[in-house]
């Protein structure tokens, strides 16, 4: 039998290449020619926001050998958060303040560095290995006790340097919490103190993450191959969120299962991002619980999908944070427990750009007895007033009833009464009582 000639060999095998590469653009997936790169800038909520208030700082150790770290990382954690949050005042006593912050040192090891010499030829080189370790415990309290956040923090240091100070050689670990490795020509520590600093520095760095909002830049893929995604990705390369997702939602379903979850993920990307870029916070949070539902569809489509899994763990981390807020906010229950709607955020949980939502709650007294009876800080409850609708009749009859049941503190009912226009309590249109009548 004649063999075909090379040349039709040639053709043939084209063919079939061609054909397998329009097929990779034909279905969806992160395949090298089925994916597109974007930067999705993470914001997450604080598990509490101290801001518009004030905190007392306090410490301790689990180890009298511990306490040599203990007076710096309280410094350095002081400085942290009141620079970033210019509303927050420090107060040196715990009942002065409406919060209190409390660190304990559980573990912290620093051993001397190691040197070790290896010489080849004519040609010694020196290297030091530095290692370090801290543990730390902390809670947030409100001034009734409760909790509000916990957590155990620890920070770890093991690296090798050129002993001539040419920088690092190897990584032998990555700070947790940062995510970034030595790199060459990272400046080397000196002393044990430098380590020690660098310590404390990682841990307040995740302590100060729990209280205030932290934002981060993260390289995501989109999934690409098909052309309705395709289109999708070109809006969410140009940060055009809510496009993709009319794009996506329009899109019908793929009809294989493992076809669909990349949709199905690229929906959750989309809804992910639009959270992290709202200046609302209530849009934030239903915009994250789309994405974490997405996410979780796209996962159950295709379970061993390494990207679906990260995007599933990262969105219910975020969910967790604003169910965490939600339990913090009074107002969300009522008698025998009930849980309510509520868009009403205390100054432990304000929207990150400060700015009431536009359906938010309008305060009754009875929401502000609620709150005082069940151990709001009276600071708290004033920041909720100032920022809500109020509806108040400081001259009805049951109100004040009310208010005298409840021993409502005149500061409160001020609070009110500002919010309203009406005369406050100890100002000379209140104060002054009125002569009896003659007989």
């Amino acid at each position: 039998m004649e063999r075909p000639p090379i040349f039709l060999n040639t053709v043939v095998s084209a063919f079939c290449f061609l054909a397998l590469t329009v097929q990779s653009f034909a279905s969806p997936g992160f395949g090298l020619v089925r994916k597109k790169d974007v930067v999705l800038r993470t914001r997450f909520p604080a598990a509490v926001r101290l801001a518009n208030t004030t905190v007392a700082f306090t410490g301790g150790v689990t180890n009298r050998e511990y306490s040599p770290v203990e007076e710096s990382l309280l410094t350095t954690l002081e400085t942290e958060l009141l620079k970033n949050e210019k509303t927050l005042t420090k107060k040196n006593a715990p009942a002065d303040a409406v919060w209190t912050l409390n660190v304990k040192v559980t573990g912290y090891s620093l051993p001397n560095p190691q040197q070790t010499t290896t010489t080849a030829g004519k040609t010694s080189t020196t290297m030091v290995h530095w290692v370090g370790s801290l543990n730390v415990a902390y809670q947030a309290r409100d001034r009734s006790g409760r909790t509000h956040d916990a957590g155990n923090v620890n920070g770890n240091y093991d690296k090798t340097f050129n002993g001539a100070g040419a920088g690092a050689l190897s990584s032998l670990s990555h700070l947790p919490g940062l995510g970034h490795h030595a790199a060459q020509g990272e400046k080397p520590p000196h002393t044990t103190e430098d380590v020690k600093q660098i310590l404390i520095r990682d841990v307040v760095s995740q302590i100060a993450s729990s209280l205030g909002n932290t934002t981060k830049d993260l390289p995501v893929q989109v999934a690409t191959g098909e052309e309705n995604l395709n289109e999708a990705a070109t809006f969410m390369g140009d940060k055009l969120w809510s496009r993709a997702v009319d794009k996506l939602e329009a899109t019908p379903a793929f009809a294989k299962p493992e076809d669909e979850a990349f949709r199905q993920y690229d929906l959750g990307l989309a809804y992910e991002a639009m959270s992290y870029e709202s200046a609302d916070f209530s849009d934030q949070r239903q915009n994250i619980y789309k994405a974490a539902e997405y996410y979780d569809k796209a996962l159950e489509l295709r379970p061993k999908e390494k990207y679906f899994v990260d995007s599933v763990a990262r969105s219910k981390e975020a969910v967790a944070r604003y169910k965490a807020i939600e339990d913090q906010t009074p107002s969300s229950k009522q008698a025998g427990g009930r849980k309510v709607p509520s868009t009403v955020k205390s100054s432990a949980a304000a929207t990150p750009s400060n700015a009431r939502p536009s359906n938010a709650k309008v305060i009754r007294i009875g929401d502000v007895i609620e709150m005082f009876t069940e151990g709001v800080p009276q600071d708290q409850i004033a920041d909720v007033i100032r920022n809500s609708p109020v509806e108040f009749d400081p001259h009805d009859k049951d109100t004040a009833i009310s208010i005298a049941k409840a021993k409502l503190p005149v500061a409160l009912q001020n609070e009110l009464r500002t919010k309203v226009g009406a005369p406050r309590i100890g100002s000379r249109t209140t104060a002054k009582t009125p002569a009896a009548a003659p007989k």
